[in-house]
């Protein structure tokens, strides 16, 4: 099966992810100024819950659906094998997931019962998310296109109908759909790509122990990603969860960007693997740290300099706490992107899913013991802490696991450059911000010069020191 190349990919899922985050930024403000804090706080927290029963929906299929669709995209009957035994199972265990969800709602919800219904829906399209295939075929351009469309069409259903918290309903009713829908499309294409195939019990079994080992890292990382807004529900109010949701929504754009990286090399260090192209994947990995400390440096000094005046000027001044909040959450845009890179390029590839669910669990209980702790006296900030601590002890286990493969100067050495760029950047910022007003338009120019000035010096650096790229690049405009 024809794959794309890695320019290609990387092109759909970085204008993917520019458009899924352009989209909730232009929606953000919208949104805090008619349903208000408390009403986005309660869909927050649902969503959260319905999230729960969709993540035991897709057990580990995500990673491991990709890994042997990777693994056997050349030979055409054992891809179709693998697709349906895998499909079958996972068709069984959501409807499985889905009356669980039923249940719950019926019979343990009492308050906003409407919201948890209409949630059903997005529980539902965990049943049609066959994502893993297209990525495992490398094939993004299909994900992308028809996801767009979805995104763009939710985005206009929301301006037309969303007007006062008592549209609560409505806004959930959109999402959930949209999710259901963006999912259900991509059903058609691959039933016309993968004939269907008579498979047997054994060959639906033969994944279930790796979906196993798989889901329990599923369920771990939820713990300090989607659990930390349910223990804010518990142990505060609404309103926090909101906080805590919208200043993420802003980290989340740099964070999503900074994981496409290793969402499309994934499939291809899984080839590597295969072919025991070792310094292939070396190369790769070498390339991505850069790309990590790139984008993740000018993120963390970015949202240092205009946190405050954004988070005020963009929400309101209800929702000017996001301002600190966004700060302190600053650092996990790197650290993530650099642990994700050591899981997806290196341990998951390699089959060292002991190592990785072990890491996975050590994160999440960290989490969990420091947030609980810190909740009563710090608020949101003790969860913050929670996961950056979570999420350092997890990059200091992998570097453990992979040390003959990845030494820790490859990963500080890209680093330390794009570090004195961004501060750089923030010293401009920052002066800006103290002798120009506060307004939208003074913001803007900030975030423009800033940005042209880390985007060329940051340049300069990667052309002048790899010789690769630069070359890669003089040949592109040659042609």
């Amino acid at each position: 099966m024809k794959r794309q190349s890695l320019s290609r990919n990387f092109a759909y899922q970085f204008l993917y992810q520019i458009l899924i985050l352009v989209i909730p930024l232009v929606l953000s403000p919208y949104l805090t100024r008619t349903l208000h804090e408390t009403a986005l706080g309660v869909y927050t927290y649902a969503n959260s819950i319905a999230y729960y029963f969709i993540m035991f929906s897709m057990l580990g299929i995500s990673r491991h659906g990709q890994r042997v669709i990777s693994q056997n995209c050349k030979d055409e009957l054992s891809l179709r094998k693998t697709f349906w035994s895998l499909f079958y199972v996972h068709a069984i265990v959501s409807v499985m997931v889905l009356s669980a969800y039923i249940i719950f709602v019926c019979f343990f919800v009492k308050n906003y019962k409407s919201i948890y219904i209409i949630e059903s829906f997005y529980v539902l399209s965990a049943l049609f998310d066959i994502t893993w295939f297209f990525y495992g075929i490398e094939n993004f351009k299909s994900v992308v296109i028809k996801n767009a469309i979805v995104k763009i069409a939710e985005c206009i259903l929301i301006f037309l109908l969303i007007k006062s918290p008592k549209d609560l309903w409505i806004y959930t009713l959109i999402c959930a759909a949209g999710v259901l829908i963006g999912q259900a499309v991509m059903l058609p294409q691959a039933m016309h790509m993968i004939k269907p195939v008579q498979v047997s019990i054994k060959d639906m079994t033969v994944h279930l122990k790796p979906l196993f080992v798989f889901s329990i890292s599923v369920i771990a990382v939820s713990l300090y990603t989607v659990f930390d807004k349910i223990l804010l529900g518990i142990l505060t109010n609404a309103d926090n969860v909101a906080f805590y949701e919208y200043a993420n929504k802003i980290i989340s754009i740099p964070k999503t960007v900074i994981t496409v990286i290793g969402t499309v090399m994934f499939p291809r260090a899984c080839k590597m693997v295969v072919l025991g192209d070792w310094k292939g994947q070396k190369r790769y990995i070498q390339y991505s740290f850069m790309l990590t400390s790139c984008i993740g440096m000018a993120a963390l000094f970015g949202l240092l300099a205009i946190a405050k005046p954004f988070a005020i000027l963009y929400y309101g001044e209800s929702f000017a706490v996001t301002g600190r909040i966004m700060m302190a959450m600053s650092p996990l845009v790197y650290i993530i992107g650099t642990g994700d890179i050591l899981r997806t390029q290196f341990l998951i590839p390699n089959h060292m899913d002991k190592q990785f669910n072990l890491c996975i669990m050590f994160n999440a209980i960290i989490n969990i013991i420091v947030s609980v702790s810190l909740i009563p006296a710090l608020g949101i900030f003790g969860v913050i802490l929670g996961t950056v601590l979570a999420e350092l002890f997890g990059i200091l286990f992998q570097i453990i696991v992979c040390r003959q493969f990845v030494k820790v100067k490859e990963i500080i050495i890209p680093l330390l450059p794009f570090v004195v760029i961004g501060l750089v950047m923030f010293l401009v910022i920052r002066t800006m911000i103290c002798i120009m007003d506060n307004s939208f338009i003074s913001l803007i120019v900030q975030i423009s010069v800033g940005g042209l000035i880390y985007l060329l010096l940051a340049t300069v650096y990667i052309m002048t020191f790899y010789k690769e790229i630069r070359k890669k690049v003089i040949d592109r405009f040659s042609r």
